[in-house]
Order: C-alpha cells, then sequence, then structure tokens
C-alpha cells in the first residue's frame, strides 16, 4: 500500500510513526528524508517511509496514520503468490529428491572422473536449492507482513480531504477492520475530520 500523507512538523511525525511501528511489532525496511529546495522562503521537507507490518495488522497502522497526519491519497497493491509459492515448493521437492539420488550415486561411484561429475551436477542442484529455499522465506515474509510506503510532506496548511473520500478508503483498505465494525470506523472517520478542522482554525 501507498500512502501520501502531510504533516505540520516531519520530526514530530516520525516519532509518532515509530512509536505506532513498535507497539504494532513492525520495523522500517527503507527509509529517506529530503530537506527541500533552497530557494523557497521555507524549506519544506519530505521523507519516504518503506514499513513492514504484520498483515493482521496492517489495517490498524493505517488508521493509526491518518489519526497523526492528513492523509491525501492512498492506493492499495494486492499480489497473489500462491501460484508462484507452489511451483517453487514443487520445484524444491524434486530438486531434494535428485539431491539424495546424486549422494546415493557418489557413495558408490567406481572412479575418480565419475565422482567429479557428480560432484558439478551436486553443486549446482545445491545451488538452485539454497536459492528456492531463500525465495521460499521471502514468500512467507510477504505472507505474514504487509508493505505500507508512506510518502510524507511537511506543510503548513493542509490539504482538504472530504468525510466521503475518507469513508471510501477506510472501506479499500480493509473492507472491514479485523475486529471493528461499521461505527468502529466511522468514529474514526469523525476524529480524523475534527483534528483537521481543529489544525485549520491554527493555522
Amino acid at each position: 500500500m501507498d500512502m501520501n500523507v502531510e504533516t505540520e512538523n516531519l520530526e514530530e511525525l516520525q516519532a509518532a510513526l515509530d512509536e505506532k511501528i513498535s507497539a504494532l511489532d513492525g520495523y522500517v525496511e527503507d527509509q529517506s528524508t529530503h530537506n527541500g529546495s533552497a530557494y523557497s522562503t521555507r524549506r519544506y521537507r519530505s521523507a519516504s517511509w518503506t514499513v513492514r507490518i504484520p498483515a493482521e495488522k496492517v489495517d490498524q497502522f493505517t488508521e493509526d496514520v491518518a489519526g497523526i497526519a492528513n492523509v491525501v491519497s492512498n492506493n492499495l497493491r494486492r499480489e497473489d503468490i500462491t501460484l508462484q509459492y507452489v511451483d517453487t515448493e514443487s520445484r524444491l521437492k524434486v530438486l531434494r529428491t535428485e539431491e539424495q539420488r546424486l549422494l546415493q550415486f557418489l557413495s558408490e561411484a567406481k572412479s575418480v572422473t565419475e565422482m567429479l561429475e557428480i560432484e558439478k551436477r551436486l553443486t549446482t542442484i545445491q545451488s538452485e536449492i539454497e536459492s528456492l529455499t531463500a525465495q521460499l522465506k521471502k514468500y512467507d515474509n510477504l505472507v505474514d507482513y504487509g508493505t505500507v510506503t508512506l510518502n510524507v510532506t511537511e506543510v503548513e496548511v493542509y490539504t482538504v480531504v472530504e468525510e466521503k473520500e475518507l469513508a471510501q478508503w477506510f472501506s479499500y483498505v480493509g473492507g472491514a477492520t479485523h475486529d471493528g465494525t461499521i461505527e468502529t470506523k466511522t468514529e474514526v472517520i469523525r476524529s480524523v475530520l475534527e483534528q483537521e478542522a481543529f489544525r485549520g482554525k491554527r493555522v
């Protein structure tokens, strides 16, 4: 998921995000900060965070972000890796069977030449097994953790976000929170709007 958000203070938002991420047992995979243009009267900064959150807690994290920053837009991307996972598992099973067969052949080899040929093939097979095993671990990580990319811009005045847009966003993100209700999400939306109104009065 990609989220474009605004904040009045980048450092304060970062501290709040670090707290939210830690509380949800997530971690920051990548982070970058841009200090803005020197030609501007104020050097508005921007940052990008790639955050990994346990899959079952992604909805909670996106709602937490909406409570501490102004969500301007978002894009939910879903990737079904079932076929790739099954295919990788099948290939790995075949290679491990061949590995055992080669080890048996190696123990029965009658000449140095025969041993060298078997060892050469065995090395190739074991390298492929290592690569596919790593790929399966990567798939497991993708299933266990969701990726949220936060693109943050520091501003003086927030972009106005309509209630309808926010409602559509929460519906799109999760369809429903894992343990929430429509009433719960409505309260979250109302809370965010109240925060926006309060911040608008301060500007």
